[in-house]
């Protein structure tokens, strides 16, 4: 029986109650009310939307969010370095940051290097972002066409694929719960028919039309 897969999602701080947490890591200083923070709270939306497509995953947190949604280029490289070593098959960055830079270029190698996938959320507008725009990178970001359960083939320059950026009751959107999205869905595939054969049905092919049917957080 295949193992229920291992994602890395780095990100603000995960209870220790939350379903499907393996292990967590913090590679910044916490916030003393760090539960309650800006951070806290994208960290469980994403590992939710993540679970919502793959119940059985497990998530390995690496905290990089102290109780904001900012931190340094330093500790997403090192986050992306321990994810790496880790035993995660999947790793996700919902957040970008504005200017390529070759530490976290570096830390992005060292997960491709693993043979690992990396998934990261890419905004529909303005100039790309990293580590969505480093070769290697599964970018996404948020296609209105797509329910939870679908994804769409964009080949933007901004993006490659596109997922659901909503879903019932969940006050974070966009970018940052697509890509959430779209790892979940590799996750169950990985379990199922195999990832490359679910990388050959996307739901849409080409870039969401209005009126056709419809480092920070992303």
């Amino acid at each position: 029986m295949t193992r229920a897969p291992l994602i890395a999602l780095i990100d603000g701080p995960l209870a220790a109650e939350t379903p499907g947490l393996a292990a967590r890591m913090d590679l910044c200083a916490l916030h003393p009310r760090a539960a309650e923070s800006p951070a806290a709270l994208h960290a469980s939306h994403m590992a939710a939307a993540i679970r919502a497509n793959a119940p059985a995953a497990r998530i390995l947190g690496i905290s990089i969010f102290p109780g904001r949604l900012a931190t340094s280029l330093a500790t997403v490289a090192e986050a992306l370095r321990r994810a790496a070593e880790s035993e995660a098959q999947i790793v996700h960055c919902s957040f970008g940051h504005g200017e390529a830079s070759p530490v976290l270029a570096e830390g992005v190698a060292a997960v491709l290097a693993e043979g690992k996938l990396l998934v990261a959320s890419a905004p529909a507008r303005g100039a790309p972002v990293y580590p969505a725009g480093c070769d290697g990178v599964l970018s996404v970001q948020g296609d209105a066409r797509c329910t939870p359960g679908q994804w769409s083939l964009l080949d933007l320059p901004g993006a490659r694929f596109g997922a659901c950026p909503g879903g019932p009751g969940a006050p974070v959107r966009g970018a940052s719960l697509a890509a959430a999205h779209f790892t979940g869905l590799l996750a169950r595939a990985s379990l199922q028919d195999g990832i490359e054969a679910m990388l050959q049905t996307p739901a849409f092919t080409g870039r969401e039309r209005i009126g056709a049917g419809g480092p920070h957080a992303a």
